[in-house]
Order: C-alpha cells, then sequence, then structure tokens
C-alpha cells in the first residue's frame, strides 16, 4: 500500500469540504423551526413558554407550571355547587332545629294547659264531693246523682229503712280513672272528719261536663237485704252487687259440671254468701271467667249480676245467674 503525504490542516480542510445531505425542498426540520420562531419574535424564551403552556426548568431544579383557563373556571364552578350545598345543609339543619324547639315548646304550652284544665276539674269535683256528702236530705242528695229520675225513688226507699247521716270531706285521697264499656268515670278514695276508714265514690264525667256521683254503688244497693233473699227464695230475676269468684262446689240442681260454672257471691258488709252458677257457653261465660281469674280470689271482683231461685229447689244457697249486667256495680245505661 502506498500512503501520500497529506499535512493535518490540509485533511481537515479536506473533511469540512465534504458535501452535506441537503434537506428537501421547502421542509424545514422541527428544532430548528422552533428555535427560528423563539429568534424571530423578539420575546422572551420563557414568556414564550408561558403563552404555549411550556414548562421551562429553571436553574435550581423547580418546574413551574400554568393551569389552562378551562380547568380554573371548572374548579371554580365546583366551589360555587360545594358552597351551595353546604349553605343548603346548614339553611335545612338550622330549620329542623327550629321546628323542633317550637314542637318543644308547643309541647309544654299544651302540658300548661292540660295541668292547669286538671286542676280546675279536681278542685270542682273536690266542691261537688263535699256537697254530696254533706246533703241533709233525700231531695239534696239526689240532685248530685246519675240517672236521677231511675235513682231518686230507690234512695226514698232506702233511707226509710236507714237514716241519712251527712259526713264531712277532709280531703280526695286517691283518684283514679276508669273506663266502664263506652263511659268514662273516675274513683275517689276520700277522708272523712272524725270516720277512720276511707269512702269509695264511682262518679260518672257526664257528656254535660257535670260530673255525677253513682250512689247505687256507693251504697251497694241491693233489691232487698240478703237475708229476706235467703229465706224468702224468690223466683223474679233481681239485680245484685255481689263479690265473685271461681269455685268447685256443684250440688242440687246444678250438679252437672259440663254444663254450669260454679262461682261463690259474697256481699258487702254481710257474712252471707251464695253460689251462682252460669251455664257454660253462654255469651257473657268467657269474658266474665276472664275477669274473675284477674282478681283476688279471697274477696272476689265486683260484679253486677242477676240472679234468681229456681222453683221447688232443695238448696238454700244455690242460684242461677241469668245475666252479667255489668262487670262492676255500677249500672251503665238505664
Amino acid at each position: 500500500m502506498v500512503r501520500l503525504p497529506v499535512s493535518g490542516s490540509d485533511s481537515l480542510e479536506h473533511l469540512g469540504a465534504m458535501p452535506t445531505a441537503r434537506p428537501a425542498r421547502g421542509v424545514r426540520s422541527q428544532p430548528e423551526q422552533e428555535m427560528n420562531l423563539l429568534e424571530n419574535s423578539g420575546k422572551d424564551p420563557a414568556a414564550v413558554a408561558e403563552e404555549l403552556g411550556v414548562g421551562w426548568d429553571r436553574e435550581d431544579g423547580s418546574e413551574e407550571k400554568s393551569t389552562p383557563m378551562g380547568w380554573l373556571a371548572l374548579i371554580g364552578i365546583l366551589l360555587l355547587i360545594l358552597g351551595g350545598w353546604a349553605l343548603a345543609k346548614i339553611g335545612k339543619g338550622e330549620a329542623h332545629l327550629e321546628s323542633k324547639a317550637r314542637k318543644v315548646l308547643e309541647e309544654r304550652d299544651q302540658e300548661k294547659l292540660d295541668l292547669e284544665a286538671a286542676r280546675v276539674h279536681f278542685e270542682r269535683v273536690e266542691e261537688l264531693a263535699k256537697s254530696y256528702l254533706e246533703a241533709g236530705t233525700v231531695e239534696e242528695k239526689a240532685s248530685y246523682v246519675r240517672h236521677r229520675e231511675r235513682v231518686f225513688p230507690l234512695m226514698q226507699e232506702f233511707y226509710q229503712r236507714r237514716d241519712l247521716r251527712p259526713v264531712r270531706l277532709k280531703a280526695i285521697k286517691e283518684y283514679r280513672e276508669r273506663a266502664v264499656g263506652n263511659y268514662s268515670f273516675f274513683l275517689l278514695e276520700v277522708e272523712l272528719i272524725g270516720e277512720r276508714k276511707t269512702k269509695l265514690l264511682f262518679v260518672e264525667d257526664c257528656v254535660d261536663g257535670k260530673p255525677r256521683f253513682d250512689w247505687e254503688s256507693e251504697v251497694s244497693y241491693q233489691p232487698m237485704e240478703v237475708s229476706d233473699y235467703l229465706e224468702k227464695k224468690p223466683v223474679e230475676a233481681m239485680d245484685f252487687r255481689v263479690y265473685a269468684s271461681l269455685d268447685n262446689f256443684y250440688g242440687f240442681e246444678f250438679a252437672d259440671e259440663d254444663r254450669y260454672r260454679c262461682l261463690k257471691l259474697t256481699f258487702r258488709d254481710d257474712e252471707e254468701f251464695l253460689f251462682g252458677y252460669l251455664p257454660k257457653g253462654s255469651v257473657e261465660e268467657p269474658g266474665l271467667a276472664a275477669y274473675l281469674e284477674q282478681g283476688d280470689k279471697n274477696q272476689g271482683q265486683p260484679v253486677l249480676l242477676r240472679l234468681r231461685f229456681l222453683p221447688d229447689t232443695n238448696s238454700r244457697r244455690s242460684v242461677l245467674i241469668e245475666k252479667v249486667v255489668s262487670p262492676r256495680w255500677v249500672l251503665v245505661e238505664e
């Protein structure tokens, strides 16, 4: 191989004269185009970058980016929506609290009205009880009783056999509401001046607003003396106020346990007693049995029963129960 002597400078000049590839006409490379835009604009490169939305690296290595206006608008709208929602919730919460507070105040006002009405009613009942108990004549006492037209003749007959003794009210010891059928009653337990025992008064809260006393239950009114009833054995039906309890004495005309349910009947302020027999399968039998099972087995439950002796009976104390008039001593309807 033959090497021709060439100097170093000549070789460099030779290389620099080597032809380079020309780009196609009308085509400029992208980097060159961008640089020319920056050069021709005469603006600061950083400002141009901000207009184009391009972040430029800073000397401290941090990168600053701008947010497009569309995103800013969207964020603003979202903030407004959230703020409105929060205000709406706060408004509803305040409205709910205000409504609840108003309801509490209304309930308190109603309680005050109810208490005032109860106080007025109690005072009125107390005054009526004083007048009723202190009445010195049958006519005066009858003006405070319920079913006056029917009861007044009974009172006249009753006080022909017993003295009408006025008493003075000391205090109402207890006041209990009682419902008999669809009628409103209340039971008063009263203390009397000079008396050791308390007295029970059954009072109807009548629809005309005036309380009236049930005289028949107060005195335990009976159509005839119990001792006379046992001796005469009348076959006509009569209504008696008794204490009834379930029993198992079956004899004489009522020996069939499958046909009758036996009740022991006692009386207030009287040592006499009867055995009453209620036909099984009657309308009253299930309800009366359930009522008696809830009561005191020794004393029994107060019941108003329609009783009669059978003709030619061999028993002195066995009677047929024709009807359960009332589950208490109150005759509800005339």
